[in-house]
């Protein structure tokens, strides 16, 4: 543990105003190791780095040494199963956290939910420039468990062919017809299962691999891929050496999946939500007026602000039954000049 120790040191020596949050994850992917460390990352409001753990006496190590030194703990809620040596064993790191952390604060999170923003968030960019986008474009998608699972129903959702293949063949029907019938209605495109691996990858405009296996695509697979194609290895080793030696030759990129903005994206949906939150007070009444805070359902004419003691703007009317009031120009000037004759308060209502 005195690597993490070091990593401590290091982050604490800059001094800075940034959250300095740890990511405790877990995973049931098979590694020679105990535990590892992530890089340190770092943008304008936080830095963060992490460990994924193997057992729960590991986690105990570490939450001791990190409880207090950083501003923020988030521990990966998903539950796993692992099993080594023929014995299988649950790691539950958020109890064990739970149970540990005293000074820092601790929150939760998905890491596999994490990477699939990241994936559908690395496609959308690659593929802003075409006016279809990812629609009609033929994913195929190796390896389905929770991640390439909801990859499937995401990319289906968006007008794209989806193809997918697991080893678990039992399976695979029964994962392509639960997604065409979760999917929403009016979508036309469809999950199709394939009953092999297939040989020739250049059918496909995007693969993406989701495996838990090493080395699933071989040379034999990409020798007709041309630079159009997408690769994507979201399961982390799912290419053996000659793939990679022959798509390096064709100057075709793999991309190695990166998570960073998923995980600053969510850091900051936690401070977003923590401030609005903080104060556990929902709703103000100033005389006539009753002022409800953002993501409270109010009674009708209820007026939704920004701060429900100290308002400033309205952001809209509620209309009883969780929606709001539609107002034109004028309804609003209305409304803003009632509320400053009655309680002197001046707001703007845009």
């Amino acid at each position: 543990m005195k690597e993490l120790e070091k990593l401590i040191d290091t982050i604490n020596k800059k001094k800075t105003k940034k959250k300095i949050c740890f990511f405790l994850g877990n995973t049931k992917k098979s590694e020679n190791k105990i535990f590892f460390f992530t890089p340190i990352r770092e943008n304008r409001n936080f830095i963060f780095f992490g460990a994924i753990v193997y057992s729960d006496q590991i986690a105990k190590k570490i939450l001791r040494i990190i409880d207090g030194k950083v501003d923020i703990i988030l521990v990966d809620i998903e539950k796993k199963v692992l099993s080594k040596n023929k014995k299988k064993s649950l790691v539950n790191i958020e109890r064990t956290a739970k149970d540990i952390t005293r000074k820092s604060k601790l929150y939760i999170y998905k890491a596999n939910d994490l990477a699939v923003n990241a994936t559908e968030t690395l496609l959308f960019n690659l593929f802003l420039s075409d006016k279809r986008g990812l629609g009609g474009k033929k994913i195929l998608i190796i390896g389905i468990g929770n991640i390439g699972f909801k990859l499937s129903l995401k990319f289906v959702e968006s007008g794209s062919k989806i193809y997918i293949w697991t080893k678990k063949k039992k399976l695979l029907t029964s994962f392509a017809k639960t997604i065409n019938i979760i999917k929403p209605s009016g979508t036309s495109s469809k999950v199709k299962s394939l009953k092999e691996m297939p040989k020739n990858l250049g059918f496909f405009d995007i693969i993406i691999t989701t495996a838990n296996k090493k080395n699933i695509i071989t040379h034999e697979n990409v020798k007709s891929l041309k630079k159009r194609n997408i690769l994507i290895d979201v399961g982390k080793g799912n290419f053996d050496k000659s793939a990679i030696k022959i798509l390096n030759q064709k100057k075709i990129n793999i991309y190695r999946l990166d998570t960073t903005s998923s995980y600053f994206s969510y850091l900051e949906n936690i401070s977003f939500t923590e401030k609005q939150y903080k104060y556990n007070i929902f709703s103000n009444k100033i005389k006539n007026y009753t002022f409800v805070m953002r993501g409270i359902v109010g009674q009708k004419n209820d007026l939704i602000v920004d701060d429900v003691k100290k308002p400033k703007k309205i952001f809209g009317v509620c209309d009883g039954e969780g929606g709001l009031i539609s107002h034109n120009f004028n309804d609003k000037k209305k409304i803003i000049k009632d509320i400053k004759i009655l309680i002197n308060l001046k707001l703007s209502y845009d």
